[in-house]
């Protein structure tokens, strides 16, 4: 059978997995479940070989960027991941509170103050660290602002379909909307903007392509060829309004407790330009979303979930 090289070919099976959690978050203490995180990441390490061959070449690609050589081991690699789905049903199951984030001193503030304000906001989000923590916590009341935060955001329905579905089943009251990616036309650009002048605020993944369209903005991530989805960086530019890559990355890789801290950047890049212009803004908003992985990878290497061939320009060894 061929490798599968994009996310979307790997087989999507973790909505068992999450009701099991869930099941096991509800009936037992949440250190009962951390602690199976553990052996369960084991078992997983030992039968798939195709997440320890993905992980070997992040982590040769890794250290080659960062001139270390470091011995990193996909078998923590995958305990790390472990804890992070445990993490993801926590949260959304109202058992992961705001007072285990740490922000920085970043442009966390001016983030804060454009919700507080009613400013339409964009979140660029990505699979370095926790994706749904910061979903889930505003979902519950939990963000940090004065003013409620309502998010709508997009996905693919259909592959996600499965955990999307697990979600409204815990908590089904969550000012949560989703779109679908393959959804996105103009009738869904206007909603997208008549709720971003509500002040609403979107959140979209930014490091996994699309399965629905070839078109890509081709980039180097850790020295090597990659590939971002062309389709998120022009929804930047066609809202044209506050935009930010956040980041919630566990404290200790491997502790038994939910402490993250929470990074926030804000793109600099502006839209307010000729149409002629907006091409090159689109690739600079790409540079600008991938650095801030780079140097976030050489922070907390373990953190990294993307386990299929990010890198399709060379072959995984």
């Amino acid at each position: 059978m061929a490798e599968a090289k994009n996310w979307y070919e790997v087989k999507q099976n973790n909505r068992i997995g999450y009701a099991l959690m869930l099941f096991v978050l509800r009936c037992f203490p949440v250190m009962i479940m951390r602690l199976l995180a553990f052996p369960i990441g084991f078992f997983y390490w030992i039968f798939s070989k195709r997440v320890r061959r993905v992980s070997r070449a992040y982590f040769s690609r890794l250290s080659e960027f960062s001139h270390t050589k470091k011995h990193f081991s996909t078998l923590k690699h995958i305990i790390s991941f472990a804890l992070n789905l445990v993490e993801d049903t926590q949260a959304w199951a109202k058992k992961l509170s705001f007072k285990n984030v740490k922000w920085q001193d970043d442009d966390v503030a001016d983030l804060v103050r454009n919700i507080d304000e009613g400013k339409g906001t964009v979140i660029v989000i990505s699979h370095l660290g926790n994706a749904q923590m910061l979903k889930a916590l505003a979902s519950a009341g939990e963000s940090g602002t004065q003013r409620k935060m309502s998010i709508t955001t997009i996905s693919d329905a259909h592959i996600s379909a499965g955990f999307n579905a697990l979600l409204m089943h815990i908590n089904s009251d969550s000012a949560f909307h989703i779109i679908s990616s393959d959804d996105i036309g103009m009738e869904t650009i206007f909603t997208l903007q008549e709720r971003l002048e509500h002040g609403e605020v979107v959140v979209i993944a930014g490091d996994r392509v699309s399965a629905h369209t070839k078109r890509n903005v081709a980039i180097e991530f850790l020295g090597q060829r990659a590939e971002l989805p062309y389709g998120v960086f022009l929804l930047l530019s066609l809202l044209n309004v506050p935009t930010y890559f956040v980041n919630g990355l566990r404290e200790k890789d491997f502790s038994l407790k939910s402490n993250y801290n929470m990074y926030v950047k804000k793109n600099t890049v502006s839209f307010d330009c000729s149409r002629k212009e907006r091409e090159e803004r689109i690739i600079e908003s790409a540079n600008s979303y991938i650095k801030n992985l780079e140097a976030l990878c050489q922070l907390y290497p373990y953190q990294w979930y993307n386990f299929f061939d990010f890198w399709q320009a060379q072959p995984v060894l």
